[in-house]
């Protein structure tokens, strides 16, 4: 984010005496055009630690055609928000303020605030995700700096406990209470980094997407190179024969870490899966987060916004069809960071780059969640909220403590796959609020609803809705 968006969202309430105020005016920063100011925000927040970590995995449960079914279906409801969306941010004057001033400015203050609450929501238990991720992942490039030692043994992709014989494979995989300490500790080191960097935060954040783009050539680039002379068996490198194998899908239980059990506590199914994997493709208000940066909003935020979507929506089918045939069903099932051990030139390399990209996207998460809640609550409609109340100009720490309080909450679970489907559920709720709301102006007509934007039609606005109500289920 830039320094203008780390300011509170402006008031739906225009006119009203509220204690968002304009004050003096002051002297804007440079203007982004529709590459940087929303297509590369939008990237940035939408590529994510699920592709890393989940991805491959994804593809070795559900198969490659209920896998190309699953993104494509994620990445409908994502590209019709961002049609409605588009719609909602061109008509008339655009401020600072994402869903909030968006949705309180077309339906009303009191609506924008019951979205702003589930993108709020969102954002926070998000941060929890980006933690676990990258602690995940360190653990799994240091195994020795855990100071908790978990091993499974795997025989014929059956999980049981013992010792490995003749045939098996040990897999060894973080144990929970690491994952619950360190998560923990990165957790309050993000929040005294908040309370004392935000405008350095604000300044650096699109350095972060350095990283994830130079992660995503070494990954492309070693699947095309596989298999090396040190790649595990299971690795194939791209053959018709791997494809044909992981066509179809092989839905079983699990374990708490993922592996496959036939006693395990979790079972997957393609339900299960889409709420392991929407996370992956929500991102896309960050544009109209961004609009008081941008030099044209009418035209940036509509552009940037659906070519993202569309960008990263290609580049996971494209991902489904390459990972199904690059390895085995056992070794996408088992090997979690199979992007890293594919990686060309070496698995380190993957392993910074989801490091410094998750944590980037936590100390995002951990800025803009409470200056969201703080905005809210200056609008005086939910008394519940008032003691989140800030000044213009005034950090809103008692709503960062909050979120932390909710980011630690959440990442005491310890387990990635249990908390993506809270995150899922929260921004469906935001993206059905979306569209409804265009759907419900489109189909009123009323005077004041005049969008630039003129690829939408309400009944896209429905579908797109349904899509999102029917995903919680």
């Amino acid at each position: 984010m830039t320094g203008e968006q780390t300011q509170a969202p402006s008031s739906p309430r225009e006119g009203e005496d509220v204690a968002i105020t304009i004050g003096r005016p002051k002297e804007t920063g440079p203007k982004f055009g529709t590459m940087m100011g929303v297509f590369v925000p939008c990237l940035q927040n939408i590529l994510g630690i699920i592709y890393y970590i989940r991805f491959t995995w994804i593809v070795g449960m559900a198969g490659i055609w209920q896998s190309l079914v699953l993104v494509s279906f994620c990445g409908a409801c994502t590209f019709l928000t961002g049609l409605s969306l588009s719609a909602i941010a061109t008509n008339g004057a655009m401020k600072g303020g994402g869903p909030y001033y968006l949705i309180g400015r077309a339906l009303g203050p009191e609506v924008g605030v019951s979205i702003g609450l589930c993108f709020f929501l969102g954002n926070a238990v998000a941060g929890s995700m980006y933690v676990l991720g990258a602690v995940e992942t360190f653990l799994d490039a240091v195994p020795s700096a855990g100071l908790f030692q978990e091993s499974v043994t795997v025989v014929n992709n059956t999980l049981i406990n013992g010792t490995a014989t003749a045939g098996t494979a040990t897999i060894s995989t973080p144990s929970l209470h690491d994952l619950q300490v360190y998560g923990v500790i990165v957790t309050i080191l993000l929040c005294f980094i908040v309370f004392g960097g935000v405008k350095i935060i604000n300044k650096v954040a699109p350095a972060f997407l350095i990283p994830v783009l130079f992660s995503l050539l070494c990954i492309y680039l070693g699947v095309f190179i596989a298999p090396r002379h040190n790649a595990p068996k299971g690795i194939t490198g791209l053959r018709l024969t791997s494809l044909r194998d992981n066509w179809g899908s092989e839905y079983q239980r699990t374990n708490n870490a993922g592996v496959p059990d036939p006693n395990g506590s979790i079972y997957w199914d393609f339900n299960a899966l889409v709420g392991l994997f929407f996370p992956a493709v929500t991102g896309i208000m960050a544009g109209s987060n961004r609009s008081a940066s941008l030099k044209d909003t009418q035209r940036s935020i509509p552009i940037g916004t659906l070519s993202a979507t569309l960008t990263t929506t290609v580049m996971y089918l494209l991902s489904v069809l390459l990972f199904g045939a690059l390895s085995t069903r056992e070794e996408l099932l088992t090997d979690r960071l199979l992007t890293a051990t594919v990686a060309w030139p070496a698995p380190v390399v993957i392993y910074i780059g989801i490091i410094l990209s998750t944590l980037g996207a936590a100390l995002q998460c951990l800025t803009g969640a409470p200056r969201l809640l703080a905005a809210i609550a200056n609008d005086d409609i939910l008394p519940v909220l008032n003691y989140f109340k800030v000044s213009e100009g005034v950090e809103p720490h008692a709503a960062t403590l909050f979120t932390a309080l909710i980011c630690i909450g959440c990442v005491i679970i310890g387990n990635l796959d249990l908390i993506t489907p809270t995150i899922t559920m929260f921004f469906l709720l935001c993206y059905a609020g979306v569209n409804l709301s265009c759907f419900l102006l489109d189909l009123l007509d009323a005077p004041s609803w005049r969008p630039r934007w003129k690829y939408h039609h309400w009944s896209l606005s429905l579908v797109g809705a349904l899509l999102c109500v029917v995903s919680c289920f």
